[in-house]
């Protein structure tokens, strides 16, 4: 995804600056204009607008704030915005590290084909004069929706996620009892798209099937996100008993091998 996106921006002939904590897979970029920096820090130095888009929060931790990090390193008058799926709690300590560079949360809906279209969906909290000062920017990859204070889009995209693994996995099983009443699941398919599931057959109806075996979204990464969704449920005193059912059985794939595939694969598992 980082990638993809700094290929967008260079693109649109913005002057981009990329650092990856592997070796080596910047080296697209760096043929198609991009200058390659020798740590986080170097890449930063001169920034307007410093992006991250990584794993999760350990990996977010050692980018900024790990040995040659890019937190001492960013301009003060500097904008961060944080594309990764990390959770309003490590964000939340994120914003407060980096005082006074402003922040914004923005992780996305979507996948590589959507940052090369410019599909992005983009959840954006944060002070609105901050967001509205890179509403361009961000909306070369997608549209942007402001969801209001920092925090807010962190939130949201975890929602959005356990909703997406909980459809799934609610849809899978439907589909293994339905598999085992003798139906053609085109039929059964057809049926669901006709109800409140109408958008996630719409959109999902090829991995449902099997057919479409793309990795967009690795199932590791969704159960992952699962569990950060928990740990803001906990804090905020309340329980996600629906997604920790639908967490239960993608641990179930996981176990079985599915982890690096799209999390679509759980329907398949579900179904055998």
């Amino acid at each position: 995804m980082g990638r993809a996106i700094a290929a967008r921006l260079l693109g649109a002939g913005h002057d981009v600056t990329v650092w990856n904590r592997t070796t080596g897979r910047d080296e697209e970029l760096v043929a198609a204009g991009a200058r390659r920096a020798s740590s986080a820090a170097d890449a930063v130095a001169d920034r307007e607008v410093v992006i991250t888009m990584v794993t999760d929060g350990p990996a977010l931790e050692q980018v900024l704030f790990g040995e040659g990090g890019a937190a001492d390193a960013i301009p003060g008058d500097a904008t961060l915005i944080e594309m990764s799926t990390i959770g309003p709690t490590a964000l939340a300590a994120v914003v407060e590290r980096l005082a006074p560079v402003a922040v914004l949360d923005a992780p996305v809906l979507g996948s590589v084909p959507s940052v090369e279209a410019g599909r992005l969906v983009i959840f954006v909290g944060g002070e609105r004069d901050v967001f509205e000062r890179h509403a361009e920017l961000l909306g070369l990859l997608g549209t942007t929706m402001h969801l209001g204070a920092s925090g807010s889009g962190a939130m949201l995209k975890l929602v959005n996620n356990a909703a997406g693994i909980a459809a799934l996995v609610a849809v899978g099983e439907l589909l293994a009892l339905t598999d085992r009443a003798g139906i053609e699941i085109d039929t059964v398919l057809d049926s669901l798209a006709a109800g409140p599931l109408a958008s996630t057959i719409e959109r999902w109806r090829l991995r449902l099937k099997g057919e479409d075996r793309s990795s967009y979204f690795r199932l590791a990464l969704a159960r992952k996100d699962l569990a950060l969704a928990f740990d803001e449920a906990e804090r905020l005193g309340t329980r996600l008993t629906v997604p920790e059912a639908a967490a239960a059985r993608s641990d179930e794939a996981i176990e079985a091998g599915l982890g690096d595939e799209d999390f679509g694969a759980v329907v398949g598992f579900l179904r055998r």
